[in-house]
């Protein structure tokens, strides 16, 4: 039974209101994730870009023979960017998807 409290236009929550905001909480929490990890994503490839053109002297320091921090740095950004993603398939395994089979 839905009861309307006087000065207060919305009804309690019934089953099917309550399984639509939480799957709106659910839709922004992804919507969170993704964007944290996107950005982490763009500062960690635009800050790498940035020293290539800006500083190059930095990136041509030798920290062994052979070895400049450029070359470093530049299989940091490709390996980055596969944790990066390894970060949101867990955490869509394990909080996405649990959320999304109570919802149903």
């Amino acid at each position: 039974m839905n009861v309307v409290i006087p000065g207060n236009a919305d009804p309690a929550p019934s089953g099917g209101a309550l399984a639509k905001k939480q799957a709106e909480q659910l839709a922004k929490k992804r919507l969170t994730v993704a964007l944290v990890l996107s950005v982490a994503m763009i500062v960690i490839y635009f800050g790498f870009m940035g020293l290539f053109a800006f500083d190059k002297p930095l990136l041509g320091t030798i920290l062994m023979p052979g070895l400049s921090l450029c070359i470093v740095l530049g299989p940091l950004v490709i390996i980055s960017s596969f944790l990066l993603c390894l970060v949101y398939v867990l955490w869509a395994n394990r909080v996405f998807d649990a959320g999304v089979r109570e919802l149903r």
